[in-house]
C-alpha cells in the first residue's frame, strides 16, 4: 500500500533535519565552523561557490548543503500542510511552528558565522535545532498514524505522560553535553565516573561542568530506562510503542558507552560527533515513543469520520494524494 505524500514529506524533513544536527555536531567538534571564511562570506565558501580541498571547508560546506535541502523540505512541508491538511489543525499548527523554528535556525547560523562562533549563540543554535527536530518528529509520527486508520484504531486507551518526561530529560542531557563541548570542558575529569583516578572531586570549573553533565546523564538514564522498561513489559501498550522503547534502550546503552570511551580512551573528534549524534537520536526516538503513546488516541471526530475515505484512497494503486 502506497503511503500518501504528506507523511513521506514529513518523514523526509525529519530525517534530513536530524542529519543537519549531526553535521552541526561534526562542525563543532572539528572546529570547522569558520571553515568557509570569517566574515561576510555566508553562504559562500571562502568567496567561491565550491569549497577548497581542505577538511574544515568541506565539512562546513557539506553542512550548508544539508541545511539547504532541509530548508526546501521544511518549506514544502509547511505549504503542503496548509494546502492538504487543513482538516488536521494540529498538523497545520505544528508545520507552521517548524517553519518559524527553521527561520530562527538560519538566523542563528548566520550569527554564529558573523560573530565568530560565540559559545552562547552556538548553544542556543543547538537548542533550537533540537526543538525543530522535535516538532518535525511529531509531525511525521502524527501524519503517519493519521494516514493509517487501522493503526489509529489499535491505539491503547491507557496513556501516560512519563514518555514525555523521559524525552524532556534527553533534551536537557543533550544541551548539557553541548555545554561541555562549547566551554572546552571535554578534557575535564580525566577519570570516570568521577575525576582524577575515577574517584576524585572536581578541582576546576572545567572539571565541575564535566561532572555536572555526568550527573545529568545519570539521572536521565535512570528516568529513561525506567520508563522504557515499564512500557516494554506492559502488554497493553501499543506494539509500536514497545518496539521504539526497546530501540531507545539500545541507544541509551550506546550513548553511555560512547561517553565513557570519550573520557577514558581520549578518543578523537569523531567519537565526540558520534556521542552528539546519539544524543539527538535519543531525543527523537523518545519523542516518537511519546507521540505514539499519546497521539493516536487523541484523533478528533472529524479525523475518525474521514478514516474510511483514507482507506479507500490508500487502496488505489495509482494517483494517491495526501
Amino acid at each position: 500500500m502506497r503511503r500518501p505524500v504528506f507523511p513521506r514529506l514529513a518523514i523526509s524533513a525529519a530525517v534530513v533535519t536530524y542529519l543537519l544536527i549531526v553535521m552541526g555536531g561534526i562542525v563543532r567538534v572539528t572546529g570547522s565552523g569558520l571553515g568557509c571564511g570569517l566574515k561576510n562570506d555566508w553562504p559562500l565558501c571562502n568567496g567561491g561557490l565550491l569549497p577548497p580541498l581542505q577538511a574544515n571547508a568541506v565539512i562546513e560546506f557539506t553542512h550548508r548543503w544539508v541545511a539547504a535541502v532541509a530548508t526546501i523540505l521544511v518549506v514544502a512541508l509547511t505549504i503542503a500542510a496548509w494546502v492538504s491538511q487543513r482538516h488536521h489543525r494540529r498538523l497545520v499548527v505544528a508545520s507552521s511552528l517548524a517553519a518559524v523554528f527553521f527561520v530562527l535556525q538560519i538566523a542563528l547560523g548566520a550569527l554564529t558565522v558573523e560573530f565568530r562562533l560565540p559559545g552562547g549563540i552556538v548553544l542556543v543554535h543547538l537548542a533550537n535545532a533540537l526543538l525543530l527536530l522535535g516538532v518535525l518528529t511529531y509531525i511525521a509520527v502524527t501524519a503517519t498514524t493519521n494516514a493509517d486508520p487501522s493503526r489509529a484504531r489499535g491505539a491503547p486507551a491507557r496513556r501516560s505522560r512519563l514518555p514525555s518526561l523521559a524525552a524532556g530529560s534527553a533534551y536537557v542531557l543533550a544541551l548539557s553535553g553541548a555545554l561541555v563541548v562549547e566551554t572546552g570542558s571535554s578534557a575535564g575529569c580525566a577519570g570516570w565516573p568521577l575525576c582524577g583516578g575515577g574517584f576524585q572531586l572536581p578541582a576546576s570549573s572545567v572539571d565541575a561542568i564535566n561532572l555536572v553533565h555526568r550527573f545529568v546523564a545519570a539521572v536521565a538514564v535512570v528516568v529513561i530506562a525506567g520508563v522504557m522498561v515499564s512500557l516494554i513489559r506492559n502488554r497493553e501498550v501499543f506494539a509500536p510503542v514497545r518496539r521504539w522503547a526497546f530501540a531507545v534502550c539500545v541507544i541509551v546503552v550506546l550513548q553511555v558507552t560512547a561517553g565513557a570511551l570519550v573520557v577514558d580512551l581520549r578518543l578523537p573528534a569523531a567519537a565526540q560527533a558520534v556521542h552528539l549524534a546519539l544524543a539527538s537520536a535519543l531525543w527523537a526516538s523518545l519523542l516518537i515513543v511519546a507521540v505514539l503513546q499519546r497521539g493516536p488516541a487523541r484523533i478528533t471526530q472529524a479525523e475518525k469520520a474521514e478514516a474510511p475515505m483514507l482507506e479507500r484512497r490508500s487502496a488505489t494503486p495509482a494517483g494517491v494524494t495526501s
